[in-house]
């Protein structure tokens, strides 16, 4: 008796609650992982300047902190400088992605071996731009990323590394922005699983 006495009452609490709408909205989490160029480019002009960089992160920070979520390596978080290759004081979108690409290895090869590292396979070799641009020339050729690519592939598979997403992977053409038939390092994305 006493049991359907206290599940009546819950249910007609629960049921004042929601009608009078004073259960609090659930707001989505910011979306983990680096910001976009577009949430940094907030002019829409193709280009995120100094203050648009700084403003983009504070804010990020800023939904962070009033969620309560902890603020791992924030002393870390690198400059804009750091992003800006040209040094014209602005980053292009290929710029501001090589530069989370870069700052995300860098946190990875930081951070201290667990107690159970070494067990089990590592994870597979970062390709580098020297590493697809076989003859050195500065310029990586379709055939280079083709030949490069299947060695890759073929020395992992001789690893027993699981080749889940090799069938998907981007092509060339993908990278070669231009068209032009050619990837040079600005085009080449550090760090990209190739």
């Amino acid at each position: 008796m006493k049991t359907n006495t206290r599940l009546i009452t819950l249910a007609m609490a629960i049921t004042a609650l929601l009608g009078s709408g004073t259960l609090m909205a659930v707001t989505p989490a910011p979306m983990p992982g680096p910001i976009a160029f577009a949430t940094y480019d907030t002019n829409s002009d193709g280009k995120v300047s100094v203050e648009e960089f700084y403003a983009a992160r504070n804010a990020r920070i800023g939904e962070r902190a009033k969620q309560g979520r902890m603020m791992k390596n924030l002393g870390n978080a690198p400059a804009f400088e750091q992003f800006d290759a040209d040094g014209d004081g602005y980053l292009s979108e290929n710029e501001l992605l090589k530069g989370q690409m870069n700052h995300m290895l860098q946190q990875r090869m930081s951070r201290p071996m667990g107690p159970m590292a070494g067990a089990g396979r590592a994870a597979p070799g970062r390709a580098s731009f020297a590493d697809f641009d076989r003859n050195g020339d500065g310029v990586v050729t379709a055939e280079e990323f083709a030949e490069t690519r299947a060695a890759r592939q073929a020395d992992k598979a001789a690893q027993r590394y699981p080749m889940r997403n090799a069938g998907s992977a981007p092509s060339f053409e993908s990278y070669d922005r231009n068209g032009d038939g050619r990837l040079t390092p600005d085009e080449f994305v550090p760090g990209q699983r190739f």
